[in-house]
């Protein structure tokens, strides 16, 4: 148990031009913080790259001077962003999340109520779980890495109409892609077995896409491993098949849908293509994913 007599100190990445919603949220979460005796050092970011630069930094800290925890408070691409920035030195760091994003697929991964009780309640008892985190191409990624018409959509996504609608923009960018997407042939090694071909791949760390629709029943966050999920079918009736299966909670048991397991995969398809982890671009064709070595501690929810 931490020492009660000692001030607890957490460093707080965050967007200072998110919603008022969500900066009444981060407001509501640091009072009820300070009202516990946490020392809060708040870190607002200025520009895409800011918060895997601040966690780098704190990562890099003397262990002296280092935060007991640090938290990031925006969506799962900041998580994402901040994640990159943590370095295997600060293996012991526990990090939390104030889910203030469009999704928080992650806050839904591990149980996290978006709401500043919880939250607060969680940083301050301060239990943590090691998490296995993916990589690809050197960037890391918490969740999902994903080839084919999701990484599509995140590479066109209109970021503005994003901030005006949120999920609406991504079902937007979907629809588009009906009409733009060429369809063509990615093939996938899982543990260095022969290629096998699919129209889209998702390689998964957690069960949930895009909220908490369910792509990987079996992937778990704490397993060393991925679940690599196979749409096999190709075309604007497939695309749009899978999607209601998606949207109805029945995609696992899809026709022409498969999920396999394992630690490294290695993508190939048009040279160049995207490839998006956590709803970002993460970088481009061909791809080699592995799981990270070193887990990171990720701050979990009172379960009650």
């Amino acid at each position: 148990m931490p020492d009660a007599l000692v001030t607890p100190r957490i460093a707080i990445i965050f967007n200072p031009i998110a919603g008022r919603r969500r900066r009444l949220t981060l407001e509501d979460v640091c009072d009820r913080l300070t009202a516990r005796g946490w020392a809060i050092d708040l870190r607002p970011t200025g520009a895409r790259g800011d918060a895997e630069r601040m966690a780098r930094e704190i990562a890099d800290l003397p262990k002296e001077s280092r935060p007991d925890l640090l938290a990031v408070a925006g969506g799962d691409g900041t998580i994402g962003e901040a994640i990159n920035g943590l370095s295997t030195a600060a293996a012991g760091l526990p990090v939390a999340i104030i889910p203030m994003g469009t999704a928080n697929v992650l806050a839904a991964e591990i149980g996290l109520a978006v709401n500043p009780e919880a939250i607060a309640a969680a940083i301050d008892a301060r239990q943590s779980q090691a998490i296995y985190i993916g990589r690809t191409n050197g960037r890391a990624f918490t969740l999902m890495a994903g080839v084919g018409v999701d990484a599509h959509v995140v590479a066109d996504l209109d970021v503005a109409l994003k901030r005006r609608i949120g999920k609406g923009a991504y079902v937007w960018g979907a629809f588009k892609q009906l009409f733009r997407f060429g369809f063509p042939i990615y093939r996938v090694s899982i543990d260095n077995q022969p290629p096998i071909e699919a129209a889209s791949i998702i390689v998964a760390k957690g069960r949930f896409y895009g909220g908490r629709h369910v792509v990987a029943p079996k992937a778990r966050l704490a397993d060393p491993s991925f679940q690599i999920c196979l749409f096999e079918r190709k075309g604007v009736f497939h695309m749009l098949r899978y999607a209601l299966a998606l949207g109805l909670g029945r995609l696992p048991k899809a026709f022409g849908y498969s999920i396999l397991e394992g630690r490294e995969v290695t993508i190939t398809g048009p040279e160049g293509d995207p490839v998006q982890g956590d709803g970002d671009i993460l970088g481009h064709l061909p791809a080699r994913i592995t799981v990270a070595p070193v887990p990171v501690q990720l701050v979990m929810p009172i379960r009650r």
